[in-house]
């Protein structure tokens, strides 16, 4: 835009409502249209204002009208720049027109239905963002002429249109979200068991970090920022705690219920925890690795790693996910589109958008893109910041169920040690797989592969080798090939050889020639091994790290405990047993990360907005009968009174402290109002001031007669 426009432009622009006029405004309003204010602006609510020309100085500085811009989608910003900005060969603003004609003039320039014009005059009216179809003064320098390119392109007031999305089968979606609410269920319960065997140690700087995050990686499967979601999600749900010294996160106590392989709760009972923690969470585990904008690292678990508006957009998106037809697949670009149309003077962060759809699609919240049968229970029932009763839990257990597989309780074992499950497993199938083999594939069916390590892992749980052939063999309608039998038995003879007590940590070792083996492996430096007497060998590392990488060199280690008793995985922390892994007798309870506070800002009842109005309403009166000149002292109304001064270049006495505390007088005319300060020109001494705001003690303009 070039100067000459600029100073055109600037010339017709409407002149501004003054702070007294909207408190003028505000007096003759009914209490109950000035308590729908306050709700509508809650940032108005604390502290109360003692009048409602204080009210009035609060709701016209910029801060407060930023944040009732947010609220505002692109038409009525779009109507709000009509008002405020001229357009060039026009012989004034929009404001300047009649009342009967500001609606259809606004509707041409803006190619926008005269009802959406009417509307959105009517919304700016209501927030005191107008008076009479003129700007107030905070919505006049939010929108002044320069800020904003005007008018819009049409295109960028409605948003995207929902015709334009590709529609998924119900039968797909259905699929997919169910497969990826069972993979996230079980991806938790991996994440459970491995904390519990090795728990996750926190940095100094809070959060934990890289190379447990890495080390859990590689032991669930997924990738470092897959992975940090699941902890995110896991620690959301409360699955997760401190552990007594505050030294580690580690599975909290009703994540025993998880562990338990009999007595779990259904799948989805537990997918509707974790759906409704990650509804309402303030995480950001998509920024883990980057840095906050004072340098601070964001670590999993951290505080650096939650923000406010996480929550918001999520709340957001599931809702616009909600409002789109049955099977609508939702793109980031039009969620972007979408979101930004609503709310044009709200940013949403790069990247937010896509990684909380990602997060979206590994709960099974949706499939395929589109918002499932459970995602749309959750956007109804369950909002973020709403607490979840029983009865929506309920709903999302039951929304979650109709879409799962009828389970199969059949196991086809072939002789090359693969296994084919011909759909969704049984819950007790599920579980002694999950101990006993390893997945090589999921959709339709499951396919998987039997080894020396995932064998280990079913006799490490406690079963015998007998036991574990008995219990696959109840699910095969052929016996077992001999292939498996020989792999159960071999690693039941080999299984147990070391035993590792968790002092930090004692290796016990019969074989004099397997002692001297391990002393001597260069693998197994970084353990701190060391012998102590023939047979037992000291570790620095812990138990759970030694068990580790002597299993990856190869061996066959199990857990004991203080007494020589062996440890059977996820037995250390049942409910009424000793922790023999880490010498605790409980669980923590559950810790949150971060620091914001789940819940919302309660409202104010009928009767207290009553109080409050009718408070404000005796304050005006008081003022009222003092007479015609306020004297403005309070912070927020003498900002009001500069800005005025300014826009006005009107005279105002000014009373401030000076450095040896007395007050001064002085008469000025406003330079400018910046954060913090003010610049002044003082007209009878001829000099520049520079006052900074808490100095001043009252000011008030001086009349023109």
């Amino acid at each position: 835009m070039s100067s000459e426009e600029t100073r055109r432009r600037a010339a017709s622009a409407p002149v501004p409502a003054t702070v007294e006029d909207l408190a003028a405004r505000l007096t003759a309003l009914p209490d109950r249209e000035i308590a729908d204010l306050l709700l509508a602006r809650p940032d108005l609510l604390a502290p109360s204002s003692p009048s409602f020309t204080a009210l009035a100085a609060r709701a016209a500085g910029r801060t407060s009208t930023d944040l009732a811009l947010a609220q505002l989608d692109a038409a009525a910003i779009a109507v709000a720049e009509g008002l405020v900005i001229p357009v060039l060969g026009q012989a004034g603003p929009v404001g300047t027109a009649g009342s009967d004609d500001l609606a259809a003039l606004l509707a041409d320039r803006l190619s926008l239905p005269l009802e959406t014009v009417a509307d959105r005059l009517s919304q700016l009216s209501r927030l005191a963002l107008t008076i009479s179809n003129r700007p107030a003064p905070g919505l006049a320098e939010a929108l002044a002429p320069g800020t904003a390119s005007w008018p819009p392109p049409a295109e960028d007031l409605t948003g995207p249109s929902p015709d334009s999305l590709t529609i998924i089968e119900p039968r797909t979606i259905a699929a997919e979200s169910a497969q990826h609410a069972e993979e996230a269920v079980r991806l938790v319960t991996a994440l459970l068991r491995e904390w519990l065997r090795e728990p996750g140690p926190l940095l100094r700087t809070g959060g934990v970090g890289v190379r447990p995050l890495a080390r859990t990686a590689g032991a669930l499967g997924l990738a470092p920022a897959q992975v940090a979601t699941i902890v995110e999600i896991a620690a959301a749900a409360g699955l997760l705690g401190l552990d007594d010294d505050g030294a580690a996160w580690l599975p909290a106590a009703p994540a025993l219920v998880w562990l338990s392989h009999g007595d779990a709760p259904p799948l989805p009972e537990r997918w509707a925890a974790l759906a409704t923690a990650w509804a309402s969470s303030a995480r950001t585990p998509w920024l883990v690795g980057s840095r906050s904008e004072d340098g601070v690292l964001r670590a999993v678990l951290g505080d650096a790693a939650e923000a406010p508006w996480a929550r918001s957009l999520r709340h957001r998106i599931l809702h616009l996910l909600a409002t789109l037809p049955d099977g609508a697949s939702a793109t980031p670009g039009f969620v972007r589109a979408a979101l930004t149309a609503a709310r044009p003077r709200r940013p949403i962060p790069e990247g937010a958008i896509t990684a909380i759809l990602a997060e979206a699609e590994l709960l099974g919240i949706t499939g395929a893109g589109a918002l499932s049968r459970a995602g749309r229970a959750l956007a109804e029932h369950a909002f973020p910041g709403a607490d979840a009763d029983p009865a929506s839990l309920g709903v999302l257990e039951d929304a979650l169920a109709a879409d799962l597989p009828e389970p199969v309780p059949m196991l086809l074992v072939q002789s090359d040690l693969t296994a084919i499950v011909p759909g969704r497993p049984v819950a007790p199938l599920a579980a002694l797989l999950e101990r006993s083999a390893v997945v090589e594939s999921r959709g339709g069916a499951l396919t998987l592969r039997f080894t020396p390590d995932s064998v280990r892992g079913a006799l490490d749980a406690g079963l015998s080798a007998t036991e574990l052939l008995d219990a696959l063999g109840a699910y095969s309608p052929v016996p077992l090939p001999g292939a498996l039998e020989a792999l159960v038995e071999d690693a039941a003879r080999r299984h147990g050889a070391i035993r590792v007590r968790p002092i930090a940590s004692i290796l016990r070792i019969p074989d004099p020639a397997t002692a001297a083996g391990l002393l001597t492996e260069f693998r197994l430096a970084g353990l701190g091994l060391n012998e102590a007497a023939p047979g037992i060998i000291t570790a620095t590392a812990s138990a759970g790290q030694v068990l580790r990488e002597l299993r990856a060199a190869g061996l066959a280690p199990v857990m004991e405990d203080g007494q020589g008793r062996l440890v059977i995985d996820g037995a250390a922390l049942a409910p009424g047993g000793a922790d023999g892994a880490r010498g605790r007798g409980a669980a923590p309870e559950p810790t949150r990360p971060g620091h914001v506070i789940a819940s919302r800002r309660r409202a104010p009842t009928n009767r207290e907005l009553a109080v409050m109005v009718g408070r404000m309403r005796a304050g005006q009166e008081a003022l009222a009968a003092a007479g015609p000149t306020v004297v403005a002292s309070d912070p927020v109304h003498a900002l009001a009174v500069l800005r005025q001064g300014q826009a006005n270049r009107s005279l105002l006495r000014l009373r401030l402290a000076g450095p040896d505390g007395e007050v001064q007088e002085r008469t000025v005319r406003v330079r400018a109002v910046e954060p913090g300060r003010v610049r002044l020109a003082d007209v009878v001494r001829e000099t520049e001031v520079t006052v900074a705001i808490h100095r001043i003690v009252s000011v008030e303009p001086i009349s023109r007669d």
